[in-house]
């Protein structure tokens, strides 16, 4: 069954950079404990401008559409969307070149 990766970049909010790390834990613990990503290992990288990047696989083609419906899930992005702001991975600073690089500050 094929699965697919998902880029997701944050801009933290003003002060919200070293909770909004710890929170990309408590988020993946609960996507896998859900079934909603598989066990892949996530890295999450931050940019010289502080911003986050971070790649998961999703487990299956019905697991995106099955976390939006999920209380806990949700419950989780909530917070997340308190602390940071989303953005496009374009927008990341850095992402403007072939071979982007930054800093890998967690693999989760």
């Amino acid at each position: 069954m094929p699965t697919e990766l998902a880029l997701s970049a944050y801009r933290p909010r003003p002060g919200g950079s070293e909770e909004l790390l710890q929170l990309f834990a408590e988020e993946l613990a609960v996507l896998r404990r859900r079934g909603h990503v598989t066990d892949r290992r996530v890295p999450v990288v931050r940019t010289d401008d502080g911003d986050y990047l971070v790649v998961l696989e999703w487990s299956s083609d019905r697991a995106v559409g099955a976390a939006h419906a999920d209380p806990e899930v949700l419950a989780v992005w909530e917070r997340k969307a308190r602390l940071a702001e989303y953005v496009s991975p374009r927008e990341l600073a850095g992402s403007d070149v072939p071979f982007a690089r930054w800093t890998v500050v967690d693999d989760l």
